[in-house]
């Protein structure tokens, strides 16, 4: 019998080693198959499932009323205010400038984003101030936003999987995990966050537009189209210029397109930025705006370099925490809700070696053309503008921060879900359950935060829970709560709500002593609570000691000082305060009129007042009590240079008139004065005069 050469012929471990290698090839390659993929039927109406599922997730949002940030953009924006009417001045001013009436030095490098403010004018235009409205333009244009993204992922995938039967799921899964993720409930249930989506938006199909023109049809006209789109999405947030980056790696990562074409196709994106950037430069000047040196607008400002970067660091693991588990969630990530991290801390170790974990997993799956790859190079990519890394951006982080770097994670979540899941479970129905269970959890999470989004009131008070170390929080928190027991109707709650809003700001004054707006509402609060005058006075004169020339300590001293009758005490203050800032305005005067009025010390009385006429020598009441004091000192021709002085001010003033009248009586000038007793009756016929004008 003859024996059979088996010498050439592979050994059955060979076989199966070959076997894992070509399957493991295919896998990480993602080849395509040798027969066509089929579309399954359900695949067809994607589009319509994606925008329901939207409403259903946000759908609740539209009942929520204006909250945290909508004040600076919409309900005390002069210029959205002004409707149609204010747009030119939205154009040509920082974001803020129409909050704060002045240019401010709030953020570095300031904010220029007239677009997103543009859609909050025409809605008051036309609907006048009404959330329900701003709030159902956010989910319509959030649901446009997933819609495209859809779009854009399965036309790009399309590109280079034409025949994988798997990959089909991909863009449908990445979607609805995007669009499940409760991580983007601060920008979809936040009215301002508006800016966030449409920046996006703008961009996704800024890189539609690049596609079809690759494809060769009315090359030229997408191009244009293209331009028009990012240029849009960069007026809604600078964000938006990541894509200048991320649109030609997807193009190198999934199409075939030759790298000539591939710069040629990102020129529009780079004429857009440019001419984004110029413009804003213009309206902001060189270098933008330049923030104050102030802990909550500097979350760093008390870190050394190492503290800084292991701090960085340790907010990169979060981000990635909160991305697989989106709990607990809230709006406020500023000192100390995130601590300072020194590098003995393991928990910044651990994020830098995921870190590096990522970035080794990206780089060697680079020249291989990897999806996964690609998906950690887009996250990376669009978190690094907001990192801190590149440079300051206010904050340790915020959960508005990954809405664009997000879409990264679900396409390595869908990935999975669609290529590895298959291998470890096969029963369809088991994986399709999994996937339902995921998306109801997401969902339901969702939603739920949503209902925090409500207002102020329940999104202060529940996150304060959450960012139980955040001075912010805790101040937001009390300063809610006082607003809160002070409205009509609240009397029942009203000794409650302020007992907790003094230890919410207590507490955040724990955090940061010389937070400024802490300072400034527990003063309040301990007033509203049991007219305690000198925890108030306290509070107000420690913000001075900080800012001399805050505006409300000054104003609110006077509202508090009413509620006692000993000038004793109010001198007490006011001298106190004189030796803080000797140049205050409101801090002479007090004086004057106090020492005036009720001690009768005339010196001192024009001391404090000719003090104040200096510093503003166009107000009508210091120049009137000025006038009242020299009379009473029988210094009757300066009485009358700042009695007249007050009339010039203040025409209407009849008082001051029947002074002066006095005044020409006392240098027994009676015509003079009887014209000037004459002139007061006039303008009101009730002011007491002296003499009988009928005589």
């Amino acid at each position: 019998m003859p024996r059979k050469d088996n010498k050439h012929k592979p050994s059955a471990k060979s076989e199966q080693i070959k076997s894992k290698q070509i399957k493991n090839s295919q896998a990480e390659n993602m080849d395509v198959h040798p027969t066509p993929a089929v579309k399954p039927l359900w695949l067809n109406y994607s589009y319509w499932l994606v925008f329901i599922l939207t409403f259903i997730y946000y759908g609740n949002t539209v009942f929520n009323d204006y909250a945290l940030d909508d004040a600076i953009v919409i309900t005390q924006n002069d210029y959205t205010q002004k409707g149609i009417a204010g747009i030119p001045e939205i154009f040509k001013n920082e974001l803020f400038t129409g909050f704060f009436k002045v240019k401010k030095d709030l953020v570095a490098g300031g904010r220029y984003r007239p677009l997103s403010m543009l859609t909050f004018a025409l809605e008051v235009e036309f609907f006048g101030l009404n959330p329900h409205v701003s709030h159902f333009i956010n989910v319509l244009l959030f649901a446009l936003l997933c819609l495209m993204l859809l779009r854009v992922l399965e036309k790009l995938l399309s590109q280079r999987y034409k025949s994988s039967v798997w990959i089909q799921y991909i863009p449908l899964l990445t979607t609805l995990l995007y669009l499940a993720h409760p991580i983007h409930t601060e920008v979809v249930a936040n009215i301002k966050g508006r800016d966030e989506i449409m920046s996006l938006l703008g961009a996704l199909i800024s890189f539609y537009f690049i596609m079809k023109a690759i494809e060769g049809k009315d090359k030229w006209i997408n191009l244009a189209w293209a331009f028009v789109s990012y240029l849009l999405a960069m007026l809604s947030k600078e964000i938006a210029a990541t894509f200048i980056v991320t649109i030609p790696l997807a193009l190198w990562f999934f199409t075939n397109t030759k790298f000539k074409t591939i710069v040629q196709t990102a020129l529009p994106l780079m004429a857009a930025a440019i001419i984004y950037f110029a413009i804003r430069q213009s309206v902001l000047g060189q270098g933008g705006i330049k923030t104050m040196p102030e802990l909550m607008n500097d979350s760093f400002l008390e870190m050394n370099s190492s503290q800084k970067f292991a701090t960085i660091m340790y907010t990169m693991g979060i981000y990635i925490k909160l991305l697989f588990f989106p709990h607990p969630l809230t709006y406020d990530y500023y000192p100390y809700h995130i601590p300072i991290t020194e590098w003995s801390n393991w928990h910044a170790w651990l994020s830098l070696l995921l870190v590096l974990f990522l970035a080794w997993v990206a780089l060697k799956g680079f020249m291989k053309k990897s999806l996964i790859s690609f998906a950690i190079f887009f996250y990376a990519i669009s978190l690094a503008p907001v990192s801190n890394f590149l440079f300051p951006v206010g904050v340790f982080m915020n959960e508005r921060f990954v809405f664009v770097a997000s879409i990264g994670f679900c396409l390595i979540a869908a990935y999975f879900i669609a290529q590895y899941l298959p291998q470890k479970i096969k029963s369809t129905q088991l994986r399709i359950a999994i996937l339902v269970v995921l998306l109801v959890a997401y969902g339901i999470k969702t939603i739920s935060r949503n209902s925090d989004w409500k207002n102020d009131f329940t999104l202060f008070t529940t996150d304060v829970k959450v960012s139980v170390n955040g001075a912010k929080s805790n101040c937001s928190a009390g300063g809610k709560l006082i607003e809160e027991a002070t409205k009509p109707g609240n009397e029942d709650k009203r000794n409650d709500y302020l007992k907790q809003a003094i230890k919410y700001l207590t507490h955040s004054l724990e955090i940061y002593p010389n937070y400024g707006d802490a300072l400034l509402l527990l003063g309040n609060g301990y007033f509203e609570y049991n007219k305690n005058l000198d925890s108030s006075i306290w509070a107000y004169r420690k913000l001075l000691t900080l800012n001399p020339e805050h505006n409300l300590a000054y104003s609110n001293t006077e509202l508090v000082l009413r509620a006692t009758d000993s000038v004793d005490y109010k001198i007490k203050v006011w001298e106190d305060y004189f030796t803080i800032n000797p140049n205050r305005f409101e801090v002479n005067y007090q004086l004057g009129i106090l020492y005036g009025r009720f001690k009768n010390d005339l010196p001192k009385a024009k001391y404090y007042l000719l003090r104040a006429q200096a510093i503003n020598p166009n107000d009508a009441a210091v120049n009137k009590d000025l006038g009242v004091a020299y009379g009473m000192s029988m210094q009757y021709d300066s009485s009358l240079v700042f009695l007249k002085k007050a009339v010039e001010i203040d025409p209407k003033d009849s008082q001051t008139l029947v002074n002066i009248g006095i005044t020409y009586l006392n240098l027994n000038q009676k015509d003079v004065a009887l014209d000037y007793f004459q002139k007061a009756s006039k303008i009101d016929p009730n002011v007491k005069i002296p003499i009988d004008l009928n005589k």
